[in-house]
């Protein structure tokens, strides 16, 4: 028995070494651009109360800029401005300030300006020691008060800062509204890059504990009072970001849905890539999101921070979520006025593309909307970056003008609003899905512009039934099938799939899918499509580009579970090229599988550690006492380290837990099991079996190192042993 428990403990570590390596090594390359600067960046401190900096010794708060404007600043410290501060994280520098500060002050040429200010923690590392925690809060209280004040003598001074913080910077942020003494409206937009909102990391101290519980506990309590006029959004980094997991960073049963945002950055528009946990304050795409976003935040009136939470969120989701593809978020006009000298072309066909190398002179596309035949989904895709290009119309006599070249409506209504932009290897590449059923009521015609323009155009549109484009796919269990299968071929002229992965929904899954573009035509520098992975319930989708001819593969793994009362299913949704045909495969991904086990449960390792070192000094205990002699490490290890000794009681404890139910262990502060608390997981008896045979490994593995170590301190230091030994002899 004690030999297969040895061999098994074996297979689970290098399984368990496999799943660590596809955590570190198997990821996307970092395609994120770097941000420079223009002029020297300069930090210049402000000058802070005598109380405060005996106070808070360690702690200094300065402001970022460049060239004449920080020269101005250091002879006259009067800004001028929206004030923003950032926050840095555990072990953090207040020069990360940098990336966000330099490109808003770059963008601030042509539009308002924004005083960064930055915190200096003297990179202490409050992800470990919670004790420095309600000190970094109660001085970033202080920094607020002090910015406001450099404001005083301004006609239109700030009200309240926004705020930005890094990792643990983002908790201090929503820690702030706890502090008695401070008045909550002096925030109202709090963004937060890779902070960890549900827990810390790596549970420390009693400290960390009390302080997030505090913390999570006043804002679910005062979600609707105290903090109803703050917006919040969370970007976490995605798995290039070891550090941080997702699901930590969610702000799910935190803050009320309505005014906040959790989202991974492979989802945030424009930005489409996982970044790691310092990346992610430096990333160009990502910092050029935020700075967009804190510009559109402002009000246009006051040119301070817009104090309306309704408009503040719209702008949030338009730069996060959900980008139309404008260039300007301010609101366009619903009705436009027809341009009649525009040519018009009038597609036959329910599926038709419009393709011009150069296009001269502005041209509609007039396309009647359909019903027929089961149609009652149209799909059009652009790469114009004109911001108003879709609109409905209503044409009352289709025949007067059938023959002309001018477009039969003279008035219509936008619907580029409606639009959603997509990764392109060009510059722009936006779509739009509209529910013909829905529209027709209202309108019988859309109208498409293709502006002029001197590069390459390309217009594609379909008319189709939702149904014929929605599969379903029931997901292979991890057992099922390790080789590759063909689950769907895709004809030319079709521009939207959607597969719902029937039975995806949990952290332990890893289906890998390949997409292979074949037999495109007349397609010079042009996109071959995009695949996307589509969570519902999460933030977290993520999307890869395909080529021509090249296997694309994309593992669909998620971050977060499906929750009990969620019905929908994760999709698999592909945007193509009506000029490629297209084949998809897929296959369950082992290496992956694993990585995602070590992923989520690698946390829980030092406990099964402990129990490995526990049974082993209790076997030793037991024997002193009844034989007087005590057995070695690995002796009393192999005896009584067996799995079947605390498993089976484990297992069945969590069973009777279960049964009483798993909210009254909240009472006694314990832990909830992990069913109760990540449902439909691989089973978690069989993930408990792996990490106890992992840890079995571990332990003697420790063991040996430590026995090597103490004989080689013991050869170096013997000769100086045996000398002193000697001496004292005399």
């Amino acid at each position: 028995m004690g030999s297969v428990v040895r061999v098994l403990a074996l297979l689970c570590f290098f399984l368990f070494v496999w799943g660590l390596f596809d955590i570190f090594a198997n990821h996307e390359q970092n395609t994120c651009e770097m941000t420079y600067m223009f002029e020297t960046p300069q930090y210049v401190g402000i000058s802070l109360d005598e109380t405060l900096k005996k106070q808070f010794p360690k702690y200094n708060l300065y402001i970022y800029g460049e060239g004449n404007y920080i020269q101005k600043l250091r002879r006259n410290m009067k800004p001028e401005g929206v004030p923003v501060l950032f926050i840095p994280g555990n072990a953090g520098s207040y020069k990360q300030v940098r990336s966000l500060a330099s490109v808003a002050y770059r963008q601030a040429a042509l539009k308002s300006h924004f005083n960064y200010f930055t915190v200096d923690f003297n990179e202490e590392l409050s992800g470990l020691y919670g004790g420095v925690l309600m000190d970094e809060t109660k001085f970033v209280e202080q920094c607020i008060y002090r910015i406001l004040s450099l404001y005083e003598r301004e006609v239109n001074p700030p009200t309240s800062v926004i705020l930005i913080g890094h990792s643990m910077g983002g908790v201090l942020a929503r820690a702030l509204f706890v502090m008695p003494s401070f008045d909550p409206k002096l925030v109202g937009t709090i963004l937060t890059l890779a902070s960890p909102h549900h827990a810390p990391v790596v549970m420390a101290d009693w400290h960390l504990k009390e302080f997030f519980q505090g913390v999570n506990d006043y804002w679910r309590i005062n979600i609707n009072s105290t903090l109803a006029h703050v917006v919040i959004v969370s970007v976490a980094g995605g798995y290039k970001d070891i550090l941080m997991p997702d699901q930590l960073t969610s702000l799910k049963n935190i803050a009320a849905d309505e005014r906040a945002i959790s989202i991974t950055a492979t989802a945030v528009p424009r930005v489409w890539r996982s970044m790691d946990h310092l990346c992610i304050v430096w990333c160009k795409q990502l910092i050029l999101a935020i700075v967009r976003a804190t510009f559109d935040l402002m009000s246009m009136a006051s040119e301070q921070e817009n104090k309306v939470v309704k408009e503040k969120m719209d702008v949030l989701r338009h730069h996060f979520v959900s980008h139309s593809g404008s260039r300007n978020y301010r609101s366009r006009p619903d009705v436009f006025d027809i341009d009649q000298s525009y040519l018009v072309v009038r597609p036959v066909d329910f599926k038709w593309n419009f393709q011009r190398k150069k296009h001269l002179s502005g041209t509609f596309i007039q396309v009647p909307i359909r019903t027929d035949q089961g149609f009652n989904t149209f799909t059009a895709i652009t790469n114009q970056d004109n911001d108003d290009w879709i609109f409905g119309c209503v044409i009352k006599n289709d025949t007067e003008k059938k023959s002309t070249k001018q477009p039969n409506c003279q008035f219509a209504v936008n619907l580029s609003q409606r639009s959603t932009l997509l990764p392109s290897v060009n510059k722009v590449k936006k779509c739009i899905t509209l529910n013909t059923t829905e529209l027709a009521p209202m309108y019988n015609t859309l109208l498409i512009l293709s502006p002029q323009s001197k590069n390459m155009v390309d217009i594609s549109g379909e008319f189709y039934g939702k149904k014929e484009r929605q599969g379903k796919l029931e997901v292979p269990k991890f057992w099922e099938f390790p080789y590759s299968l063909d689950i769907l071929q895709l004809s030319q002229k079709q521009l939207y799939f959607g597969i719902e992965l029937v039975g995806l929904t949990a952290v332990t899954q890893a289906v890998k899918f390949t997409v292979k573009a074949t037999f495109c035509e007349n397609l010079v520098g042009a996109d071959y499509g995009h695949l996307r992975t589509f969570v519902p319930w999460s933030n977290e989708d993520s999307s890869i580009l395909l080529h021509e001819n090249v296997s694309n593969g994309v593992t669909f793994r998620l971050q977060t579970a499906r929750p009990n009362k969620e019905v929908r299913n994760a999709e698999l949704q592909f945007w193509l090229n009506p000029h490629c045909k297209y084949n998809v495969s897929m296959q369950i991904s082992p290496q992956e599988v694993f990585g995602q086990i070590v992923r989520h449960y690698l946390f829980t390792l030092p406990a099964f550690l402990m129990m490995n070192l526990m049974l082993v000094l209790v076997w030793q205990t037991f024997t002193i006492a009844k034989h007087g002699c005590c057995p070695s490490f690995p002796a009393a290890h192999r005896t009584f380290a067996q799995p079947y000794r605390v498993l089976v009681v484990a297992n069945f404890m969590l069973l009777c837990l279960w049964l009483v139910g798993a909210e009254k262990l909240n009472i006694l502060h314990l832990p909830l099991p992990e069913k109760y608390a990540v449902p439909d997981q691989l089973p978690e008896t069989l993930i408990s079996i792996f990490l106890y045979l992992v840890a079995y490994v571990l332990t003697l593995a420790v063991y040996f190192l430590l026995k090597l170590f103490v004989w080689i301190i013991g050869i170096i230091l013997s000769p100086c042993i045996n000398r002193y030994h000697f001496i004292s002899l005399l």
